[in-house]
């Protein structure tokens, strides 16, 4: 009989695609929880949430130094706002 081997196909068909479809949601899942196991151990990916209190680094080079020698102290903490000088009377 043709169409019980017709059914038969059709029936081997569905299985093999039902079976096809729970491992691609298996697989989807996996992932979805692999990847919020890491967010969840590492952090998210955006900046840091902390706050580094970070202190500038000034170099002096040789025209600096001249210059600031022949300056006066306050004059030379204008041109870099990030230097702090103090003096001792």
């Amino acid at each position: 009989m043709p169409s019980a081997v017709a059914h038969e196909k059709l029936a081997a068909r569905a299985c093999r695609i039902r079976r096809l479809r729970r491992r691609i949601a298996a697989a989807v899942l996996a992932t979805f929880v692999l990847a919020w196991g890491v967010v969840a151990f590492d952090g998210s990916m955006r900046a840091e949430a902390t706050s580094v209190a970070s202190t500038p680094t000034t170099t002096t080079t040789s025209t600096d130094a001249s210059t600031a020698s022949g300056a006066d102290e306050s004059s030379s903490s204008e041109d870099s706002p990030a230097t702090m000088t103090t003096s001792q009377s």
